[in-house]
């Protein structure tokens, strides 16, 4: 049986986004169909919708401790604050393994870090995966790193 990390990448390789890649791994977990986790995490791709934000990795393993740790409940503070730590301490974790949770810094692209502007849009078109895709991306890497530290995290606060 393939672990999530080699489910990802495999996920990401089948053309998912980085989103879908992560969060489709743990659909089981999350009690969720395959179909509900493509659709729900399409648009975090890319750095959310290809802005270059917040990497998808990240994005993903948000959605899954949201899905692991969550409440339904508004007034529910105490579960947002836990959740909310949980979040942070992905964020400082992924951050200290690939030294950003930006998009456009892990792909070394030459942005303004949270810039929106339409002057530095690379456009809506994913590029084909090709590869020479893969060869310039760290995607695969950043994929396996977001799935081995929502493994550590879950095992250390017995969560999933």
């Amino acid at each position: 049986m393939k672990s999530r990390r080699e489910q990802a990448i495999e996920n990401f390789k089948k053309g998912y986004n980085c989103t879908q890649a992560v969060v489709l791994a743990h659909a089981d977990l999350l009690g969720i169909s395959e179909e509900q986790a493509m659709i729900l995490t399409q648009s975090f791709g890319g750095g959310m919708g290809r802005l270059r934000q917040v990497c998808g990795t990240v994005s993903a393993m948000f959605f899954v401790a949201g899905a692991l740790t969550g409440s339904a409940e508004p007034r529910d503070l105490e579960s947002k604050k836990k959740n909310y730590a949980l979040v942070q301490e992905l964020a400082a974790e992924f951050e200290k393994r690939n030294g950003s949770i930006i998009c456009s810094t892990l792909l070394g692209l030459d942005r303004n870090e949270g810039t929106v502007a339409k002057e530095y849009a690379e456009g809506s078109t994913p590029e084909p995966r090709t590869a020479e895709y893969y060869k310039k991306r760290p995607c695969t890497e950043l994929i396996g790193d977001a799935c081995d530290i929502i493994a550590e995290c879950s095992a250390a606060k017995n969560i999933g």
